[in-house]
């Protein structure tokens, strides 16, 4: 950064609803996000000190900072809204809480809602073979590296068990992640902002063409690959597009009216804050006015990530998924409980950690500041998180829902749901406890923190911790 810092709060409101019941509290909350009623100013201090101090060491630039341009949030528990904003010094433009903004990975969650609910109508089963949905998707493959004599290329061993839908929707699979590609990654590097467009064959041909990753059922590979194979299985199913599909279940039945499956437009809805990316650059050096990034064409996430919505619009959603709106309770607790069976880690070796920073799955991370033990990141800050009111986070992959295990500094647990989403120029959190009653959006309009995941359960801490 150039200039004299100084971190500051932007913005900084809430909403109070008086109601009566379950239906009185979802019905305000779909109110004000679908109308965007003022808010009122939030006093001097207002419960979420903790939370903004969290997105501050964020967005500074001082040791241990990422200097993310601006943060925004938004939180919702028991009838109490509340925004906030925080940027990176005074001239960086301050962002707006009800901004729309690529929420990438958290397109998953409306893809799995979808299929669930083909599910629960009984026009597909978990257990469903995918090659026998859509035939050999994943075997008739043009990209080099492929065995052309044959026409396949994803050949699980001898013996294996069928590709099911559960598979796909809690990556176990074995299909490998078409952004793990180094040719569709050089491709986008050398085009950006002007993407590729890419079809969903040509997404699935590319993370086939690396063959299995495992046999189906046998492991954890996050891959983008699973829910664009999902979209295609939507689409088998319906006769209907997979964003129409969503569109038509999800979004218009809540009223997310912010919320889009922009399919190939490249332009984000106006007006909207601005969004840089460092994707492109060394890890590690800022400069995050070098390389806008509001506009490209996100047909590279496709039913994987190519979701924009809202902070408002994303509370309103996973608070109805949760709480039943969405899904019979059968398939809702599929959704949260139906773990990806490699995440059943044991008990960590640390007094106190309830997961083994050890293991690859379920992602273990533990807070550098009380404890040497490796997180997976080597080089983490812990001088930065020493104040931060967590032990150990462990993340668990279920149905389309992360579960996220926060061990807080005084021993006691709060578990979440929800789902990450990074894409060029933004990183997106959203999360909820399991009723729906508390939930969270965070938002970056920067991708390129050091320290992704301490960085985002120190923010889910300081406000689900202190609670």
């Amino acid at each position: 950064m150039r200039g004299t810092r100084r971190t500051r709060t932007a913005h900084t409101r809430h909403t109070t609803h008086t109601v009566r019941g379950r239906l009185a509290v979802l019905a305000a909350a779909v109110l004000v996000a679908a109308t965007g009623l003022p808010s009122t100013p939030a006093a001097a201090h207002d419960g979420h000190e903790p939370l903004r101090a969290a997105m501050r060491a964020e967005a500074g630039t001082a040791v241990g900072g990422d200097g993310i341009p601006g943060v925004i949030a938004r939180t919702y528990r028991d009838g109490v809204s509340w925004t906030g904003t925080e940027a990176t010094d005074a001239g960086t433009p301050v962002r707006d809480p009800d901004s729309p903004f690529r929420a990438a990975s958290i397109t998953k969650i409306f893809t799995a809602t979808t299929a669930l609910q083909l599910v629960a109508e009984g026009r597909v089963r978990l257990e469903d073979d995918v090659f026998g949905l859509l035939g050999p998707v994943l075997k008739t493959n043009p990209v080099a590296g492929c065995n052309l004599s044959t026409g396949q290329c994803f050949n699980p061993p001898p013996g294996s068990p069928p590709v099911t839908v559960r598979n796909l929707l809690q990556h176990s699979s074995g299909v490998f992640n078409y952004l793990g590609d180094l040719g569709v990654l050089a491709s986008a590097g050398s085009s950006f902002p002007h993407l590729p467009q890419y079809s969903a064959q040509q997404l699935v041909d590319e993370g086939a063409s690396h063959g299995p990753q495992f046999a189906p059922g046998a492991g954890m590979h996050y891959s983008n690959t699973n829910y664009v194979l999902l979209g295609m299985v939507i689409e088998r199913v319906t006769g209907q597009p997979w964003a129409d599909e969503i569109t038509r279940r999800v979004i218009q039945p809540l009223g997310l009216s912010h919320t889009v499956l922009p399919g190939s437009t490249a332009t984000l809805p106006t007006p909207h804050d601005q969004f840089f990316t460092n994707y492109l650059r060394p890890r590690g050096l800022f400069g995050h006015f070098s390389v806008p990034a509001a506009d490209w064409n996100p047909s590279i996430g496709g039913a994987a990530g190519a979701i924009v919505s809202t902070s408002g619009d994303l509370v309103t959603f996973i608070r109805a998924l949760l709480g039943g709106r969405l899904l019979p309770p059968a398939q809702l607790a599929q959704m949260m409980t139906d773990l990806n069976p490699t995440g059943a880690g044991a008990p960590g070796p640390l007094p106190g950690i309830p997961c083994d920073p050890a293991r690859a799955w379920p992602e273990c991370i533990v807070n550098p500041a009380i404890s040497t033990a490796s997180s997976g990141d080597r080089a983490t800050p812990g001088y930065w998180y020493a104040s931060r009111p967590w032990k150990a986070v462990q993340a668990d992959y279920g149905l389309g829902l992360t579960r996220r295990t926060i061990t807080c500094a005084n021993g006691s647990t709060v578990t979440l749901y929800g789902h990450n989403g990074g894409g060029f120029g933004s990183l997106s959190y959203l999360y909820s406890t399991a009723d729906g009653s508390h939930a969270i959006v965070l938002n970056m309009n920067g991708d390129w923190p050091l320290w992704e995941m301490y960085s985002l359960n120190g923010m889910l801490a300081a406000e689900f911790c202190t609670a």
